[in-house]
C-alpha cells in the first residue's frame, strides 16, 4: 500500500478503493484499451482500469430509461487508481501504473513493420495486481493504428457538432441528448459517412488516416466508437480527453478545449513528413485551435473546413478567423452542408468528382428518415 501511496496524488481515493475491496463492495475491476496509434518508430497507448459498469451495446428500440441509465453508469463508479497493467506488443512487453483517474499512458518501440499500409495490430492487456479477489485474470486485447506513411495527408476532425449533432453551446439540449439517446438514435449531420469514406479512401497512394479529436471525455468512449460503427463512419483513431467528470459535473462535459490543441500538435509532431485536413465546426473553439496549428505549421494544413452552428455572431466572429487564415496562406473554408464541404474538396482534388454522388445520395437518405 506504500508504493501506491508514493505514486498517488490523492491517497483517499486509493483508499476508498482499498475499503471498498476489503468489503467486497468493488465491482469486477475491466482494463479498458482506449486507444492506441503510431507511426513506423513508436507507439502511444491509452487505458485505463475501473470498476466494470456493465456497459453493452444499444439494442435496437431501446426504452428511454435504459439510455438514461447507460449515461448514468458512464460517470458512475471508480476508477482504480495506483494498479500496474501489462502491455504486450509485437514482442514487447512494458509495464504501466494507472494515474489518479484509472488512466494509463505509455509509449513503446513500434517493432516489425507491418506489411500492409494503414495497418490495424494486435496489441494484449492484464492486470499485474490482484484487483478481482482471486477470480480469473482480469486480459484485454485492442489493435494499434499504424498510419500509413505514404497517404497524401491525414485528416483530424472534431466530433461534437462536426459529425455528431450535439448541441455543444446549448447545455439542455445537450444534456436532453445525452440522457435520452444511445449511439443507435443520435443523429450524425447528413451526407458525414460518405464525405468520410471519400476522404479515407481516395488517397492515391492507399488509404488516409482519420484522427477524431476531440473535448469529450474518455467516460463517453464507447458511445463514440458504437456510433461511428452504426453509422458506417470509417474507424480511425479516437483522442479525448483525460478530464474524468463525476455525474454531478455531466453538464461540464466538453468543456476542456486545451487538450485539443495539446493531441493536434502531437499528432503534426509524430506524423512529421504529412500533411493535414483539419475539420471542426464554429460552435466553441476549433477555428481559433486550427489556426494556432496553421501558424506553427502553414506549409501542412492542406484545409480547414468548419460547419457554421449555433448564433450568428459567432458567424461573424469566424469572417475574422477565416481573413486571419488567408494571411498564413491557409484556406479556412465555412460549410452549413456536408455537400459544400466535398464540392470544395473536389476542386482541390482531395476527393474523386464520383463520390460527390454517394453524398448527395446519402444525404437525401438521411433527410428522409424520421428523427
Amino acid at each position: 500500500m506504500g508504493i501506491i501511496f508514493g505514486k498517488i496524488r490523492n491517497p483517499v481515493k486509493v483508499l476508498k478503493i482499498a475499503v471498498k475491496r476489503k468489503l467486497g463492495w468493488l465491482g469486477i475491476p475491466l482494463i479498458v484499451p482506449y486507444t492506441a496509434y503510431g507511426n513506423r518508430e513508436k507507439i502511444l497507448i491509452t487505458g485505463a482500469v475501473i470498476e466494470d459498469k456493465g456497459l453493452a451495446e444499444p439494442e435496437e428500440g431501446q426504452k428511454l430509461w435504459k439510455n438514461i441509465l447507460t449515461m448514468v453508469k458512464r460517470y458512475a463508479g471508480d476508477e482504480l487508481s495506483g494498479v500496474r497493467v501489462k502491455i504486450e506488443y509485437m514482442g514487447h512487453v512494458e509495464k504501466v501504473r494507472t494515474n489518479e483517474s484509472g488512466l494509463f499512458h505509455t509509449i513503446l518501440p513500434a517493432g516489425a513493420t507491418p506489411a500492409s499500409k494503414d495497418s490495424w495490430q494486435p496489441v494484449r492487456f492484464a492486470l499485474l495486481d490482484d484487483q478481482n479477489n482471486g477470480k480469473e485474470p482480469v486480459v484485454a486485447e485492442s489493435e494499434v493504428h499504424i498510419a500509413n506513411p505514404d497517404a497524401d495527408y491525414m485528416v483530424i476532425s472534431d466530433i461534437d457538432d462536426t459529425i455528431l449533432i450535439s448541441h455543444s453551446t446549448r447545455v439542455l439540449k445537450k444534456l436532453r441528448l445525452m440522457l435520452f439517446k444511445n449511439a443507435m438514435t443520435r443523429s450524425p449531420f447528413e451526407g458525414v459517412a460518405a464525405f468520410y469514406r471519400a476522404l479515407h479512401e481516395a488517397g492515391e497512394n492507399g488509404k488516409r488516416s482519420i484522427f477524431y479529436v476531440s473535448s469529450s471525455e474518455w467516460n463517453l468512449y464507447d458511445l463514440i466508437v458504437n456510433f461511428l460503427e452504426f453509422k458506417k463512419i470509417p474507424r480511425g483513431t479516437l483522442l479525448l480527453s483525460d478530464a474524468r467528470l463525476k455525474l454531478f459535473r455531466l453538464f461540464r462535459s466538453g468543456r476542456e478545449h486545451q487538450h485539443k490543441y495539446i493531441q493536434i500538435r502531437s499528432l503534426f509532431e509524430l506524423y512529421y513528413e504529412q500533411d493535414f485536413i483539419l475539420i471542426g465546426d464554429s460552435g466553441q473553439k476549433d477555428p481559433e485551435i486550427y489556426i494556432k496549428i496553421a501558424e506553427m505549421y502553414p506549409s501542412r494544413v492542406r484545409a480547414i473546413y468548419i460547419r457554421c452552428v449555433g448564433k450568428k455572431r459567432k458567424n461573424k466572429r469566424l469572417g475574422r478567423l477565416i481573413q486571419d487564415a488567408a494571411l498564413l496562406g491557409t484556406e479556412m473554408i465555412p460549410v452549413h452542408t456536408t455537400t459544400e464541404a466535398a464540392m470544395h474538396a473536389v476542386s482541390k482534388n482531395l476527393i474523386r468528382a464520383d463520390q460527390v454522388a454517394e453524398i448527395r445520395i446519402e444525404k437525401e437518405r438521411e433527410l428522409q428518415e424520421p428523427a
